[in-house]
């Protein structure tokens, strides 16, 4: 968070909504860090008039985002349920956190990793017409990834993997065909790129990187 801050604070940032694409770190350390450490960070984000939205990644509790809340009382940050829809700038954006971890047999459950962590579909959803869909993991279509090689030894370590990150890939697939918005934003490949498709510009953002989607 003091990172974040930093980089924020060295970039000039103010006057802004800030989007946060998951892996918040939310849920590793008891709440009397968050209440401090997002306490500093809100102070700042107050007073450069930003406001910091998040969504959930693999690395956040999900309980901390059950509903959309202002965690500890702090006004300027605000953790977004999933199906979360916002109006920003005139922008209709509907928010999904959610992913598997791929070396969730390492991590510790209820400690470093959660079983609830995944992307949920709800296709029961009153889905609209939206200007950005923001999700942690992303859809097939996006086009941008063919990662199997390069987690080949967390495949070989949990022997269920593979067969949970394709069906991810196929709900997040299903998402956008629901959707299929003009742009879509995620991060968890911990890489910069983009690809435009007839449709859609998709954006994965590296870590802590800065994107000015509405300059």
């Amino acid at each position: 968070f003091a990172t974040m801050r930093f980089k924020l604070e060295t970039a000039g940032v103010q006057d802004a909504y800030i989007i946060q694409v998951g892996d918040f770190g939310m849920g590793f350390h008891k709440p009397g860090f968050y209440a401090q450490a997002l306490g500093r960070l809100n102070d700042f984000l107050l007073e450069s008039n930003n406001h910091l939205y998040a969504i959930r990644g693999n690395h956040d509790d999900p309980d901390y985002f059950r509903t959309t809340n202002n965690p500890f009382n702090l006004s300027n940050i605000t953790l977004l349920a999933d199906y979360t829809e916002l109006i920003l700038l005139d922008k209709k954006m509907l928010f999904v956190g959610g992913a598997f971890s791929v070396d969730r047999c390492y991590r510790v459950l209820n400690k470093s990793y959660w079983a609830d962590e995944p992307f949920v579909l709800r296709e029961d959803f009153p889905f609209g017409k939206y200007d950005c869909v923001v999700t942690h993991t992303r859809p097939a279509q996006s086009g941008l990834f063919s990662t199997t090689h390069k987690i080949r030894d967390w495949l070989d370590k949990d022997l269920e993997l593979e067969r949970d990150l394709q069906a991810e890939s196929e709900l997040l697939s299903k998402l956008y065909e629901l959707t299929k918005p003009p742009a879509w934003i995620f991060g968890h490949y911990h890489q910069g790129c983009v690809n435009i498709t007839p449709d859609t510009k998709f954006r994965c953002l590296d870590i802590l990187e800065l994107y000015p989607f509405i300059k």
